[in-house]
């Protein structure tokens, strides 16, 4: 502009000059280069006013007044934007800087790495951004995992490959969060790192956008393992002592029934009875402590079929009735049915919770009654509420102990336990057995005025029983039968042998399973009783061997487990092997009596 302006007075200038006298041109070039001057410097602020106004317009200002654009209080305006402006820039920058520490800290701190992708709808896996955290873990550099981010791959175990490239090539972004876990290629010596991937998942246009967070998660797996390996260790000592313990108590038990048999002296037959009842005592503790953990490890399942409730109900009142008439209490049933008594569940283990709390209420009542009450509704769509209830008059429970009264080995008081003795699971597992069925127990308590226990049930209607198996009271054997005893324990066998002699049994005898088989190879039995835990072969390994062998004398006889190991592993592991039933020591010679009954009413072989 200035040139221009130049360019017009140095014509007009020239133009004039030689007309002129010296003192006029001095005038006319002085009048020049002012007029040049003013006008340069007008148009020059009227741009950079204009300019400027568009900048503060684009930056969200208001729009200024068109009177302050060429004054003096505009520039100072303009000054004051422009420091305003810088000290924004100066707060954004400082906040940037904080926001970049702190995430810089909070990396420091995440055991792992974080990794943005994006998923192409031909399910190619471009890597956007990467942490430089990830060379801590991968022998890989972060600008080779960008370029190609399968270079890890060779790093991890192969087995978790696919689910690696499954998890990552989702062309979709449902579902929002995905995880897996997988570890590092083991190498010899080195226990291998455990990482997991977590997914978050965008819809973008380009494809799906995918913030993929990875952590070293090797302690939690050692834990997880840990735990596990714990659990295992637990079971299989619980396996041992129930299996060392239940085998001296069927001697104990046993002996002391052939002993009470035998004796005349009634004071030397109540002393080998009170022998008898403490074995027993042990017993039923010992059950309530593998019961408890098996209910704790999920390993207890219900076995549901149709039964009476009422019948139920009445065997428990039989069974203890003759407790509550040598301690004088007065103990009824009631029934008060509202709707059908024919449900399906599992009668034993309601048995045992009826059971259980029918056995506390005599053992904490001195004086006074215990009532058991049966209650159904009315049926609606197929099933019926059922209610139990167990009330006493005896010392009753403080607020304060019932709060723990359910828990594991919790009793009311110390002097409870020293006055009436327990383990304190007896309850645990009667809640456990009723969450199981998907019921609840309740129970309302003062001290000096007596409980009430009440199980609600909602169970399905069942139409009829179906058949049923009745039992007929134990007759001499109809015929004499061959058993062979199968033990390890020398005391096991003389029991057994003692006990099948006596009834006109005849009987071999087998330390291991290895002379069990060859035994069965030679000779029929009408009935093997064999145990599991043997040194040399144990009874499920020798059932096979017996029942795979088709020239084996005995390779279709009756094999009755008989073994301390009472767990669901091993009861279907002697099924599995082919054996006919699995009975749990202590047995009780109800039990074998009438499966001696059954065997013996079948027709004797022909040889």
């Amino acid at each position: 502009m200035l040139f221009a302006i130049g360019l017009l007075a140095s014509t007009v200038f020239w133009t004039q000059l030689g007309s002129l006298a010296w003192f006029g041109q001095l005038i006319l070039f002085s009048f020049t280069v002012v007029l040049a001057f003013y006008l340069g410097s007008a148009l020059t602020r009227a741009w950079l006013g204009f300019q400027v106004r568009q900048s503060l317009i684009e930056s969200g200002e208001e729009d200024p007044d068109q009177h302050d654009m060429a004054g003096k209080e505009f520039f100072q305006s303009l000054a004051h934007t422009v420091h305003r402006l810088n000290r924004q820039q100066r707060v954004l920058l400082n906040g940037y800087e904080e926001e970049k520490r702190r995430l810089m800290s909070v990396e420091s701190c995440l055991n792992g790495f974080v990794v943005e992708f994006t998923v192409t709808v031909h399910s190619h896996i471009y890597v956007d951004n990467a942490d430089t955290s990830l060379e801590r873990f991968f022998p890989v550099t972060r600008a080779q995992f960008i370029a190609d981010w399968s270079v890890v791959l060779k790093h991890i175990d192969p087995k978790y490959h696919a689910p690696l490239r499954t998890v990552l090539s989702r062309p979709e972004a449902f579902p929002n969060r995905e995880s897996v876990v997988f570890s590092e290629l083991r190498r010899s010596g080195v226990e291998p790192r455990y990482f997991q991937l977590t997914v978050q998942r965008e819809a973008k246009p380009a494809g799906v956008c995918m913030y993929a967070v990875c952590l070293d998660v090797s302690d939690l797996v050692l834990a997880k393992e840990q735990a596990e390996s714990a659990d295992r260790a637990k079971s299989e000592f619980l396996g041992t002592i129930s299996h060392e313990l239940r085998t001296p108590l069927n001697a104990i038990i046993g002996f002391s029934r052939l002993l009470e048999e035998q004796l005349k002296d009634p004071e030397l037959r109540s002393d080998v009875r009170n022998i008898s009842s403490s074995a027993t005592s042990l017993h039923l503790i010992l059950s309530d402590v593998l019961e408890y953990s098996r209910i704790q490890a999920n390993g207890l399942k219900l076995e549901v079929s149709p039964f009476d409730l009422d019948a139920m109900v009445r065997q428990v009142h039989a069974l203890n009735q003759n407790l509550a008439i040598k301690k004088n209490i007065e103990f009824s049933v009631v029934n008060d049915v509202g709707g059908p008594c024919l449900v399906f569940g599992d009668a034993n283990r309601l048995r045992q919770v009826v059971q259980n709390l029918v056995s506390n209420a005599l053992k904490f009542t001195d004086t006074g009654y215990v009532k058991l009450k049966l209650s159904t509704s009315a049926p609606s769509q197929g099933r019926v509420e059922v209610f139990l209830e167990v009330a006493d008059s005896g010392i009753g429970i403080s607020q304060g102990a019932i709060q723990k009264l359910f828990q594991r080995f919790s009793q009311g008081s110390r002097e409870i336990n020293r006055q009436y003795g327990g383990t304190g699971l007896g309850l645990a597992i009667c809640k456990g057995l009723v969450e199981l069925m998907g019921g609840r127990i309740d129970v309302s308590s003062e001290p000096g005025l007596g409980s009430v226990f009440t199980v609600s049930l909602n169970l399905s209607v069942a139409r009829s029983l179906g058949s049923e198996k009745t039992v007929k009271p134990f007759e001499p054997a109809a015929r004499a039968l061959d058993v062979l005893v199968v033990d390890d324990h020398p005391i096991n066998i003389k029991l057994l042998d003692r006990y099948l002699g006596k009834r006109g049994h005849r009987v071999a005898r087998a330390t291991g399973g290895i002379e069990a088989v060859r035994l069965c190879e030679s000779q029929y039995f009408d009935l093997v009783l064999m145990d599991i835990d043997m040194p040399d072969m144990d009874g499920h390994e020798a059932t096979r061997l017996i029942r795979a062998s088709h020239t084996a004398a005995s390779c279709h006889s009756f094999i009755c487990a008989l073994s301390g190991l009472s767990d669901d592993k091993n009861m279907a592991l002697s099924a599995e092997s082919g054996m006919n039933l699995h009975l749990t020591k202590p047995v009780s010679f109800e039990q074998l009596d009438q499966l001696i009954e059954e065997l013996c009413q079948k027709p004797a072989p022909v040889h």
